[in-house]
């Protein structure tokens, strides 16, 4: 059990001390943190940023002001509908498929396209690297 633990020591040392793969997982980490970072940070931005649109739309549709322009340094600011598209999971490609043969008439072939569907939607297989936390190892020994 030791010898292996060596021997894993000694080749972890050898890959992290090769120079096309020592320093390029050193970046790698470093970016991989940095956008962590970036990404909570931009959540919780977002987050906020939310709260105060809600806050200024709700008191100027309270104020019945919903057609008001607010003049700022650099334009303007206005409440704008959109509409946007209900993301499309298969669940709901299910039930839209349903109500078609409902609206339809005849014979509901929904589980069957569905099956079909799901037999042939096909995958994309990518590579990535993935990042675990580990316990140290009890007396520097690795397990």
């Amino acid at each position: 059990m030791i010898e292996h633990s060596h021997k894993l020591t000694r080749l972890f040392v050898e890959i992290m001390t090769d120079p096309g793969i020592g320093p390029a997982v050193r970046h790698w980490l470093h970016y991989s943190n940095l956008a962590s970072s970036f990404f909570k940070q931009y959540n919780s931005a977002l987050k906020i940023k939310k709260e105060y649109e809600n806050s200024i739309i709700n008191t100027l549709l309270q104020r019945n002001m919903q057609h008001a322009t607010i003049q700022i340094s650099n334009g303007q600011i206005t409440i704008q509908s959109r509409k946007e598209p209900v993301q499309l999971s298969l669940t709901q490609v299910e039930k839209l498929i349903g109500g078609y043969y409902k609206q339809r008439g005849g014979k509901d072939e929904t589980k069957d396209v569905m099956l079909f569907i799901k037999a042939n939607r096909g995958y994309n297989v990518t590579n990535s690297l993935k990042q675990t936390s580990v316990a140290p190892p009890k007396n520097g020994l690795l397990q």
